[in-house]
């Protein structure tokens, strides 16, 4: 299997991701004749979110960090290795995911611990982060409701797989520390 990691952050309990709506829509990340670029892509997924946030009742506003980036980027390329059978039929069973979703997951940025994380085969949109506050875990609602976090990165990485790619063309994850 083929990954391309990509560091798109400007300048420099373990959940399922959700899947895209449907391939074609006019959503920013899933339009295939999208011209825009990868850093303009993630600062409107930060921007969804601290709106999402803001329309939630939470004013405290999340800065773009590089090393949440790197960390968000990691999760990227567990979430879909997951997807791609890297762990199995079930990598809610796998001791391996788990033991490798806790070894990101337990890394802090600048002292702070991670808060919420939030994975989608797609650049999630306002729509998709509202529906994350609903999530019964604690990871996704906390990306909008904790007002602890101060600092976000979004990770992507490209599925380059040939037999998948067509399927789960990109994993994008959202941090917040």
């Amino acid at each position: 299997m083929a990954l391309l990691l990509l560091a798109a952050c400007g300048p420099s309990g373990p959940s399922a991701p959700d899947a895209p709506d449907k391939p074609g829509s006019s959503e920013t990340g899933k339009d295939p004749t999208d011209k825009k670029t990868e850093a303009q892509k993630v600062a409107a997924v930060v921007e969804a979110l601290n709106t999402v946030r803001k329309n939630n009742g939470n004013n405290t506003p999340l800065t773009m960090d590089a090393e949440v980036c790197a960390m968000a980027e990691k999760m990227a390329k567990l979430q879909l290795d997951s997807l791609l059978g890297v762990y199995g039929s079930d990598p809610m069973t796998s001791k391996q995911y788990s033991k490798d979703w806790n070894d990101i997951s337990k890394l802090t940025v600048k002292g702070k611990k991670l808060v919420g994380v939030g994975g989608y085969a797609a650049y999630p949109t306002e729509s998709v982060i509202r529906g994350w506050v609903k999530d019964t875990r604690k990871w996704k609602p906390a990306l909008v409701t904790s007002t602890e976090a101060t600092l976000v990165g979004v990770g992507v990485v490209h599925n380059t797989d040939l037999a998948t790619k067509d399927r789960y063309p990109i994993m994008v994850v959202v941090m917040t520390y």
